[in-house]
């Protein structure tokens, strides 16, 4: 049996002293390295915002370098607008789009300082073999969108405009209509902000929808030839009245109706005032022609209604004078007045009604083109089923002498009248007839002045009684005041 030697005492003791000395100066090196890694005031090394390295650079230094790198790259970008042939470009610092630099450092110099010392460490340590790269978020003001496609409206966007036309020397001339432009604001913002997000340099094309007018220049082909017209005489010497049915036909002259739309002569010729030009003319005032301003509008009006019945159009308003009139027969007329009576009708055709409305020498005409639906030949034709005879009052007069007579107000018979239309071939064979008016003309009843102041002596050999008539003739004008 061998002896078992034991360890010598003074090497364990060496031993054991050494091995606390390399723990207590690891210690004191971990711990000095810690204090310096963890305290470091610098971002931590393989830390990137989007392509810039900000390793061991401080907040500021950081911030300058990426506001710098990043404000130049911002320059090479423009939003781009593009609407058929021409073009807008906005710089993104327009549309008030900039980086959030503070955001992306904060975040930049967060890394390995969160959670305890281990979890430091090991976020640390993993950066010598993995970059921890940070997105610089971005944004932008929605406002300066919105102000942006204000301004690109006002030179896109468009109302649409109706065809017209115009007869011109006995042609018709059309111009053709425009489509309406209008911008999808809603979808342009977002392709707006999508090639912002995605920094795309491609032109975005505006996005827009037509807008179709009312009236087309096809629809506008179709008048072609008369379907209705009248004419009435006037007389040209009396230079006031003619005047006034020169401003009234003018007015209506070139008016487009589309199917089913409705016209109102005194919307279309509005007052009638001597601001709108028109001069003093004798109308009717409690069945007596006095002056007036806007005489001989009605024979305007007159002229107007015995056309559109002759055209087959529907009358929807329409009424007789008080007192027969000179230029068409009792029961054609139409008497207007601004405010109060008027002449509607509207177009109950398939296709557009011009209105043709003019005056030359001693007459107005009115014309409506269109196209025909049919070979009918209308006329009016009118029955008096009633005269009424007006009453004569006799009154004295202190004005006048004994023996004196003065017609004060001269009796007109009164009438009931109904009018027809009548349908007939083209050959004048009549098809059918309707009532379409029962109209009522009253009577005006006269008066008569008598004098009753004695005659003298004296006053004898210097006048003498007389009697006074006033010989009023058949109205030429019957317009309502």
């Amino acid at each position: 049996m061998e002896p078992v030697i034991p360890p010598p005492k003074k090497l364990t003791k060496w031993f054991l002293w050494f091995m606390a000395m390399v723990i207590l100066t690891a210690t004191i090196a971990f711990t000095t390295l810690g204090i310096l890694v963890l305290n470091r005031k610098t971002i931590y090394p393989n830390v990137w915002i989007e392509s810039v390295n900000v390793s061991s650079l401080n907040k500021a230094e950081a911030a300058d370098k990426v506001a710098t790198i990043f404000r130049n790259e911002l320059k090479k970008f423009n939003v781009k607008l593009s609407f058929n042939n021409k073009t807008w470009e906005y710089p993104y610092e327009a549309l008030g789009y900039q980086y959030l630099y503070e955001e992306a450092i904060e975040e930049a110099y967060a890394v390995g300082r969160k959670g305890n010392y281990i979890q430091r460490f090991m976020e640390i340590y993993e950066l010598r073999n993995y970059p921890y790269i940070i997105a610089l978020n971005n944004t932008y003001d929605v406002e300066k969108f919105a102000a942006i496609i204000d301004e690109i409206k006002e030179s896109v966007e468009r109302a649409p405009k109706d065809a017209s036309i115009k007869r011109v020397k006995g042609t018709f001339e059309i111009t053709a209509e425009t489509l309406g432009i209008t911008i999808d604001e809603e979808e342009l913002l977002l392709k707006i902000e999508e090639s912002i997000r995605t920094l795309n340099k491609d032109s975005i094309v505006i996005p827009t929808s037509y807008t179709y007018p009312r009236i087309t220049s096809e629809e506008l082909e179709a008048v072609q030839e008369v379907i209705g017209e009248f004419s009435t005489t006037f007389d040209a010497k009396v230079t006031g009245r003619s005047a006034n049915i020169s401003i009234a036909s003018s007015s209506i002259n070139g008016v487009l109706l589309m199917p089913n739309e409705a016209f109102s002569f005194n919307k279309k010729t509005g007052p009638r005032g001597i601001a709108e030009g028109y001069q003093e003319a004798p109308v009717i005032v409690n069945g007596q022609l006095v002056p007036g301003i806007g005489g001989g509008i009605c024979q305007v009006s007159t002229t107007l209604y015995n056309a559109i019945v002759r055209a087959n159009l529907e009358v929807v308003k329409r009424q007789n004078h008080t007192l027969p009139v000179a230029y068409v027969p009792l029961g054609h007329d139409a008497s207007v007045f601004y405010g109060y009576l008027d002449l509607e009708f509207i177009n109950n055709k398939p296709y557009p009604i011009y209105l043709e409305s003019y005056s030359s020498g001693s007459k107005v005409f009115v014309k409506l083109y269109s196209t025909k639906t049919d070979d009918l030949v209308i006329k009016l034709h009118s029955e008096i089923i009633e005269t009424i005879e007006p009453k004569q009052e006799t009154k004295k007069d202190a004005t006048l002498f004994v023996g004196e007579r003065k017609v004060e107000k001269e009796a007109k018979k009164g009438y009931r009248v109904v009018t027809y239309k009548i349908y007939s071939d083209k050959n004048g064979q009549e098809i059918k007839r309707e009532q379409i008016s029962r109209d009522y003309y009253p009577p005006v009843h006269g008066l008569i002045l008598e004098g009753i102041k004695p005659v003298s002596a004296s006053n004898m050999v210097d006048e003498k009684p007389i009697e006074v008539e006033n010989q009023n003739e058949r109205p030429l004008e019957a317009t309502t005041p």
